[in-house]
């Protein structure tokens, strides 16, 4: 088991988790702030929190990849594939307890602290992950946005062993188990505009005015299984190479920290020019300037796992444990937010705020609990159930 997780560990992607993590949190605590009549300087803080959900397409390259590793590294060493048994069971107990938790207690807040409707069409579907292929049921607690993107997440997971039990089986050489997980994501992305066309939802309380039902409508069907599926495939390419790198004992060189550092730049270039918070590029008409923006991510992992500086930058201490705890934070953050702002603070709402120093204060408390309760959901119900299941017998 020890050897496993070393063989499976990518330097760099833990503080690359953690970074997506922070970019989510900051994202929603940018929206409260109105960029107004503020200095250059807070205006540019602004400016980058808002494009700051682009931390939800580095989640997916991140799980992509990182699920990818031991599959590519058994193609690597002519192993039987993986079992499914243990992949699956691992899958479900490192989401299904946390989510099913917070969607319950999201739940119980929503009807008993805010007076709002309890909806079990929303509920049921969430609890099967099957909530994001619908608008009425994308979002499953009005108190909590981010829930959306775990249904679509599940689907990945799903998914993901069916593409590559195929490309394992099939595929004789690392080039060409490379040409099937590209002709996947191509395949992916010539369907997409088809999937758009065909389930584009009608006008009617279309908008973010009419609420989170309205919001989805907006969003769907530019957020859907195809793009985000290709985010993940482009994660588990980024893993194909670099298993491959390793079984070639590519040694970590500046080259590595240099093509990192040039496609960081890049990707910030590439998020600051052509995305629009909320909506889908206008070329790919897909969220989060997808495929583009994914496909530097995957140059990031790739780089960083081999780079000398960055690595060792990235993997700090405190990186490694926002790491562990990024998901609790990411299921817990914007409950908080919506305690403060419907409980505690009138003016915590989207472009809200005027002073900046006040927004700065809220956003720190509003990150500290996070992580506080993510801690507490780690250290009591994640870790011992995590720990249960990779102690059972195969």
């Amino acid at each position: 088991m020890r050897k496993e997780f070393v063989m499976s560990r990518i330097p760099g992607a833990d503080g690359l988790r953690a970074i997506a993590c922070l970019l989510v949190v900051w994202h929603h605590t940018a929206q409260k702030l109105n960029p107004e009549g503020q200095s250059p300087l807070v205006g540019a803080l602004h400016f980058l929190g808002m494009r700051g959900e682009v931390g939800v397409s580095l989640f997916f390259v991140l799980s992509g990849c990182l699920l990818s590793v031991p599959f590519w590294s058994s193609f690597m060493e002519s192993k039987p594939f993986p079992s499914i048994k243990r992949y699956s069971l691992n899958r479900a107990a490192r989401i299904a307890p946390a989510f099913w938790l917070n969607l319950i207690i999201c739940n119980i807040l929503a009807v008993m602290l805010f007076n709002l409707e309890f909806n079990w069409q929303k509920f049921v579907s969430a609890f099967l992950f099957i909530n994001s292929y619908h608008f009425s049921t994308f979002f499953p607690t009005e108190i909590n946005g981010p829930l959306w993107s775990i249904g679509l997440e599940v689907s990945c997971y799903l998914l993901l062993p069916i593409v590559l039990y195929l490309i394992f089986k099939t595929a004789r050489s690392t080039a060409w188990a490379c040409v099937g997980l590209i002709m996947a994501i191509v395949t992916l992305q010539a369907i997409n505009p088809l999937i758009i066309k065909v389930f584009m939802t009608d006008n009617n309380q279309k908008g973010w005015q009419f609420g989170i039902d309205g919001g989805a409508k907006q969003w769907i069907p530019y957020w859907n299984i195809s793009t985000f599926f290709t985010q993940f495939l482009i994660g588990s390419l980024a893993a194909l190479v670099i298993v491959h790198l390793r079984s070639k004992q590519t040694k970590s060189t500046r080259l590595f920290d240099l093509i990192f550092v040039t496609a960081a730049a890049a990707a910030i270039v590439l998020v600051a020019s052509r995305l629009t918070p909320g909506s889908p590029d206008s070329f790919t008409q897909q969220p989060y300037v997808a495929p583009f923006l994914a496909l530097f991510m995957a140059v990031l992992l790739v780089s960083g796992s081999h780079s000398i500086y960055v690595s060792r930058l990235l993997d700090n201490r405190l990186f490694s444990w926002l790491a562990k705890l990024s998901f609790g934070i990411y299921l817990w953050h914007v409950v908080v937010i919506e305690v403060i702002s419907r409980k505690f603070i009138e003016d915590y709402v989207y472009f809200g705020l005027t002073d900046p120093w006040q927004w700065v204060l809220i956003s720190a408390i509003v990150l500290g609990i996070s992580i506080a309760i993510a801690a507490a959901s780690w250290r009591l119900l994640e870790s011992p159930i995590l720990q249960t299941v990779r102690r059972a017998k195969y």
